[in-house]
């Protein structure tokens, strides 16, 4: 057995027990909605300080920075609460090393096909790269599930994260906005990864709830999407630096307040309250309202449609011989292709099965006819 043989058959037994180790270990949390990142590993003594420091570096910078723009030190306070900097943490290290629990067998797989296929390919039998290209396709299909598994069990969490997310991108990295975006279009951007994260909080966290519990969640949610938009729109219009500053101080205090009610330990909310209500005092009615989440059938349909195309050539190409020696560079260039696909669409394919397409009181109104109804016929 050649040295590229053997690489390639130790690369599948380590996918092989290392993908269905971790699935047996995830399994029990994605199906009781306990995912929680950190929940266990956070609480060994030797792991838990492990990028703890850095995450109350990051809030400790953020709460400066906002103490040198005159921001109220009541709101915050709440960067030094314990709670927020535990989600802060979990989402900034323990999130991500989780998920490389089913991203590196993968990949592992993938760079070994890459050695070998390169030397062998006139040889390489077709079903061998199609059975590992698979290995990558089903881990990083595992980590979407994993990414909706997370967003239903610490909705709260996501929220705490993407919200210190906008305070960093106005204040310590204000200037370390991507290459192909402007700092205004990244802040906006933020913004509204803040007010989906807002809308997916209010519906998982209310199911269940009587119809009048959704509606108010549904009705304050909305609100403070309003202001967010409202807000953001005010500093990105302003012509002075003085006006900019008074702007992004509501802002800042706004997104504080969120984080005062998001980083609540479990035991002690007794309410749904989102903000303080005076954070959404004089606010204008023609702000667009509550995000719509996006619609499962663009999300769904099109990566699988490429998967499945994918596919029946590799297939077809392989038992008519059409292309001859060149099938396999042609199939790893195909798979290869579906890399900005899984980028686009990956994390929100299954995310968008579970999502409602909107969640404004409109909607939740019409929910809610149906109850009223089947009451006033029982009367």
């Amino acid at each position: 057995m050649s040295t590229r043989q053997t690489l390639l058959h130790f690369a599948f037994y380590f996918w092989l027990l290392a993908t269905s180790g971790a699935f047996v270990v995830y399994y029990i949390p994605w199906l009781s909605g306990t995912r929680v990142p950190g929940r266990r590993l956070g609480g060994v003594p030797l792991l838990k300080r492990l990028g703890r420091r850095t995450a109350e570096d990051r809030l400790g910078a953020v709460k400066d920075e906002l103490t040198r723009r005159r921001v109220p030190c009541a709101d915050l306070q709440v960067l030094t609460k314990k709670p927020l900097v535990d989600q802060v943490h979990a989402h900034s290290t323990w999130l991500p090393l989780s998920r490389l629990v089913f991203a590196v067998p993968g990949m592992f797989a993938c760079a070994a096909l890459a050695l070998v296929v390169p030397s062998e390919w006139r040889t390489s039998p077709l079903w061998a790269i199609g059975v590992y290209l698979a290995f990558t396709l089903v881990s990083a299909l595992l980590t979407c599930v994993d990414v909706l598994a997370v967003r239903n069990a610490d909705p709260t969490g996501t929220v705490t994260a993407v919200a210190v997310g906008v305070l960093e991108s106005f204040t310590t990295r204000s200037d370390r906005a991507p290459a192909k975006s402007t700092p205004v279009a990244w802040q906006s951007r933020m913004v509204e990864q803040l007010c989906t994260a807002l809308v997916r909080r209010a519906h998982r966290e209310s199911v269940g709830a009587v119809p009048g519990s959704r509606l108010a969640m549904a009705s304050s949610t909305a609100s403070v999407a309003r202001a967010l938009r409202h807000h953001t729109t005010l500093v990105h219009g302003a012509t002075t630096c003085e006006e900019r500053t008074t702007h992004e101080r509501e802002l800042m205090r706004l997104i504080c307040s969120l984080l005062t009610y998001s980083s609540r330990p479990r035991a002690l909310v007794v309410d749904f309250r989102v903000c303080d209500a005076d954070r959404l005092a004089n606010l204008p009615e023609a702000v667009p309202d509550a995000t719509a989440m996006p619609s499962p059938k663009a999300r769904v349909i099109v990566p699988l449609l490429f998967l499945c195309v994918l596919v029946a050539m590799a297939v077809g190409l392989g038992i008519t011989g059409a292309v001859g020696e060149f099938t396999a560079p042609i199939v790893v260039t195909l798979a290869m292709a579906a890399a900005p696909i899984a980028s686009r669409f990956g994390v929100t394919v299954f995310d968008s099965l579970a999502e409602p397409l909107s969640l404004s009181p409109a909607a939740e109104a019409l929910d809610t006819r149906p109850a009223a109804d089947a009451v006033r016929r029982a009367a």
